[in-house]
C-alpha cells in the first residue's frame, strides 16, 4: 500500500494559509472602497473580522498540526526544517491575526 504523505503537506498549507490571508484582506479592502463598489461599505468590517478570525484559527490550527505531524512522523533532519521554514511563521501569523482580531473588536 502507498505511504501518504500529508505529514509534508500540512505545514506546506499552513504556510499557504499566511499567504493568502493578506491578499483576501486587500481584495476586500479594493471592493468595498474602490470605484466602482463591488460591496457595500458598511460589509467592510463584518467581513474583515470574519476573515481576521478565519485565518487566526487556520494559521493556528494548521500550524500547530503540522508541527505535531511533523514531530511524529518525519525524521529529525526533516521535521526540523518542515517545523521551522513552514509551521513557526504559521503560528505567528496566527498570533497576529488573532491579535488584530482582538484589537479591531474593541468598540470605541
Amino acid at each position: 500500500m502507498k505511504e501518504r504523505r500529508w505529514h509534508l503537506i500540512l505545514p506546506a498549507l499552513a504556510l499557504l494559509s499566511q499567504v493568502v490571508a493578506p491578499l483576501l484582506l486587500w481584495a476586500l479592502a479594493a471592493a468595498c472602497y474602490r470605484e466602482p463598489r463591488a460591496l457595500p461599505e458598511a460589509w467592510e468590517r463584518p467581513v474583515s473580522l470574519a476573515a481576521l478570525a478565519l485565518f487566526a484559527a487556520a494559521g493556528l490550527l494548521l500550524g500547530g498540526a503540522g508541527a505535531y505531524a511533523a514531530m511524529t512522523r518525519c525524521r529529525p533532519g526533516a521535521a526540523v526544517p518542515l517545523i521551522a521554514l513552514c509551521c513557526v511563521p504559521a503560528l505567528l501569523g496566527g498570533a497576529v491575526y488573532l491579535h488584530a482580531l482582538l484589537v479591531f473588536l474593541t468598540v470605541v
